[in-house]
């Protein structure tokens, strides 16, 4: 089995775009940069929300720690000013103590007469959390703590003092810092972000040189080499891949030099062969149809009964020699034309369409050579011939065209030869089997490292487009042939 029936399939199929353009079983995956970023800003995301949670716990001790300090302390300095206006030390009335408690942070001081009524509005004792958002306020959700003391005087309860603890200034302090560390945060996430995505690109066109290359090689071109990338990793696959592309490139030309003594091997018999129908097998049918004959001339000497069984014996044997002889001739076309070694090989095509014509004069075959050399080698001549007869046989077979037009032309740059051959028929059907006629085409064509494409013409039937490159010195163009 050959390397174009083993690994191509598998490669084609492997590499074959899907409908909507992407490979095939990879509609639902994503890029590798894509996966990248996001598998980096989920890593962001789930350390931002731990650190932030962090922040938040760590924040609301600070700031219950903080908020009982301060309310101890002026409960201590509370306690301290009611003592000494209770000894008659202070001469501080109750509408003055919202004036003197104001300068205490992180508290607030309600002050009430003896019935409960405040005297003043609260002291404000900070910020009250400026700068802090709200709801970062009720994230940190500090608890409250509070603390009440009786001033007496003259040994009666003349007020209350209520203290409580303000969380705002140390939130505000919290979010301050939280704020210029998020700041620092996003502009290194997006740094790296911004790093890895160039990174990624670099990464990304190797990986398309890769893919292009893959689809160099999907389409037979095993010429196809990948420049080592700067990553050592790729640049190992790439120093791999290249190796894999050297060696089918070299396994294709060991197959197609192979192919091609095949071929060459196979016109040899087939040569071989007709010279030994036509000098073996030809004289023998001429020696027995002149002993027919010769029977026959005897035979009007015999008895006149005899002579009838003779004559009717003979005429018989000489109807089968004449038949052998047309399908001997029919087998020395088939098997190898012998025009293919003395006619140019555009004359010998349009005579080939002239038999076709004589076998069924209610089609047509039309014939356009262009620009042609009488020959192009054994190899070349009989491949086209073949090919034309198979493209045609098939054309009247299986697609019953009306209308069969055969074009032969030679293309520049590079040099090749490219037959055309299109008809009016019902065209190849879809579940179309490839038979032995279709297949030893395409191994010929492929043997020469040339092409062969079957597909639907424009006319409703089908089109076979052969092209078969040509190679070392060429007689001179002759550019007049004749025409069916």
């Amino acid at each position: 089995m050959s390397l174009r029936d083993t690994i191509l399939p598998r490669l084609r199929a492997a590499t074959r775009p899907a409908p909507d353009g992407r490979a095939a079983g990879l509609s639902g995956c994503m890029s590798l940069r894509t996966q990248v970023l996001g598998t980096v800003l989920a890593i962001n995301a789930v350390a931002a929300v731990v650190a932030g949670s962090v922040v938040v716990i760590n924040a609301r001790e600070a700031a219950e720690r903080e908020m009982t300090a301060s309310v101890e302390m002026a409960e201590k300095m509370v306690r301290e000013t009611a003592e000494r206006m209770a000894d008659g030390a202070s001469r501080l009335t109750m509408d003055q103590w919202p004036v003197h408690l104001r300068h205490l942070r992180h508290v607030r001081i309600q002050v009430e007469d003896a019935a409960g009524h405040p005297l003043a509005l609260p002291a404000d004792g900070g910020a009250q959390g400026e700068g802090a958002p709200e709801w970062f306020a009720r994230l940190v959700g500090v608890g409250e703590v509070s603390r009440k003391i009786d001033v007496t005087a003259n040994g009666a309860v003349v007020g209350r003092v209520r203290v409580s603890g303000v969380p705002d200034d140390e939130v505000a302090e919290v979010w301050e810092d939280v704020s210029d560390f998020a700041g620092v945060a996003v502009a290194v996430n997006v740094a790296i972000l911004l790093a890895l995505y160039l990174a990624l690109g670099r990464v990304r066109a190797d990986l398309g040189r890769f893919r292009a290359a893959l689809g160099e090689l999907e389409h037979n071109r095993f010429a196809c080499r990948v420049p080592p990338p700067r990553s050592r990793e790729l640049a190992e696959v790439a120093e791999r891949f290249n190796a894999l592309a050297e060696a089918l490139d070299a396994a294709r030309e060991d197959n197609a030099r192979l192919n091609a003594r095949l071929v060459s091997l196979q016109e040899d018999e087939r040569r071989q062969v007709a010279r030994e129908l036509h000098d073996e097998l030809g004289p023998l049918m001429f020696g027995l149809k002149a002993s027919a004959d010769s029977l026959q001339r005897l035979a009007a000497a015999a008895p006149q009964e005899v002579a009838g069984r003779i004559a009717a014996r003979t005429a018989a044997l000489v109807g089968i020699v004449e038949r052998m002889q047309l399908a001997n001739r029919r087998l020395l076309r088939k098997i190898r034309p012998a025009a293919l070694d003395h006619v140019a090989m555009a004359d010998v095509l349009s005579n080939l369409l002239v038999d076709f014509r004589q076998h069924d004069g209610e089609r047509q075959f039309v014939f356009e050579p262009g620009a042609l050399a009488d020959h192009y080698g054994p190899a070349h001549d009989a491949t086209l011939y073949r090919c034309v007869q198979e493209a045609v046989t098939n054309a009247l077979r299986h697609g019953d065209a009306r209308t069969v037009h055969v074009a032969l032309t030679e293309v520049q740059a590079p040099p090749r030869l490219r037959l055309v051959v299109t008809d009016d028929g019902s065209g190849p059907p879809a579940d179309l089997a490839e038979g032995l006629g279709l297949t030893g085409m395409r191994e010929r064509v492929r043997a020469l490292g040339g092409s062969c494409r079957l597909t639907a013409s424009q006319a409703g039937g089908a089109c076979l487009v052969v092209e078969i490159p040509i190679t070392g010195d060429r007689p001179p163009v002759i550019v007049e042939h004749s025409r069916p």
